[in-house]
């Protein structure tokens, strides 16, 4: 397997599995939804703090559901698929880590910094990907 279709997997593997469990936190338990996005304890945010996470958050999760399994679509013909790792790594660079610094600034927590390193360890990887994917 080439390089790009095992990132393409494997990101499209974590992708799913983050997406579509935190869709279903969101569906199910959205006062753990919320405290997950807040950094604070379930049942210390008010409904109001919850249907905003709600509101703010599941489109970004979803996004994950839906990029992954695009990335295992085109993990079948990794030379078409230059556009959607662009996307991902323009989300996790220039999305994810802006995110992730911002909510360190608010409440430092040391699983924001490891949450920083993934996005980045994705973004860049796809960057040393997307050079060897051949031309469109």
């Amino acid at each position: 397997m080439t390089a790009a279709k095992w990132w393409l997997r494997i990101v499209g593997s974590l992708y799913l599995l983050e997406g579509v469990g935190l869709t279903l936190m969101a569906l199910l338990a959205p006062d753990q939804f919320a405290a997950t996005w807040a950094v604070a304890p379930v049942g210390s945010i008010d409904a109001l703090g919850v249907r905003a996470a709600l509101i703010g958050g599941l489109p970004g999760v979803m996004t994950w559901v839906l990029l992954g399994a695009m990335m295992w679509i085109y993990s079948r013909t990794p030379a078409r698929a230059r556009v959607l790792v662009i996307v991902v790594v323009a989300w996790e660079l220039l999305v994810w880590i802006p995110t992730d610094v911002v909510s360190t600034l608010q409440v430092f927590d040391t699983g924001r910094i490891v949450l920083s390193t993934i996005h980045a360890v994705i973004g860049i990887t796809g960057i040393l990907v997307l050079r060897r994917l051949p031309a469109g």
